[in-house]
């Protein structure tokens, strides 16, 4: 069976599958042109990081769903767009970065991670302590919610 997911994806805990996924999704406030802005780029790449394309030949190509190149951005940049989006790369770049199996993609994703939190005056998280944010019983600390 195929699927959209990499295979060392479906080897991660749920939640930092579901962390991933919450990467997929372009900012609805970027731009479609130019093609290369810096939203655009670091989502696309993000998608390369750990998902399958339906079409490997169109990898590459100006504009399309995947691109392999380094994503080209100035944190700063995103300023502009809801932080929403922001925290969602951010995270999903944090999963890349610490598990991904490909060392090249990974130290990619280890920087625009460690860039995204700067630009926020934040502190990054190791990775045990990703680790263990996303594996957290909220049912025993009563920190469900919806």
């Amino acid at each position: 069976m195929k699927s959209v997911l990499q295979d060392w994806v479906m080897e991660l805990p749920l939640r930092e599958q579901g962390t991933l996924l919450t990467g997929v999704r372009g900012c609805d406030d970027a731009p479609k042109r130019p093609f290369d802005n810096s939203a655009r780029q670091l989502t696309a790449f993000l998608r390369y990081s750990f998902m399958n394309p339906a079409d490997p030949r169109e990898v590459g190509l100006a504009g399309a769903f995947f691109q392999s190149a380094t994503p080209e951005y100035k944190a700063s940049d995103l300023g502009n767009y809801p932080q929403h989006w922001y925290a969602h790369i951010m995270h999903a770049y944090e999963v890349v970065a610490y598990r991904c199996p490909h060392n090249d993609v990974a130290d990619v994703a280890h920087g625009v991670y460690m860039d995204l939190v700067r630009n926020m005056h934040l502190n990054p998280e190791t990775k045990s302590q990703m680790a263990s944010r996303l594996s957290e019983d909220r049912i025993a600390s009563g920190t469900v919610v919806s």
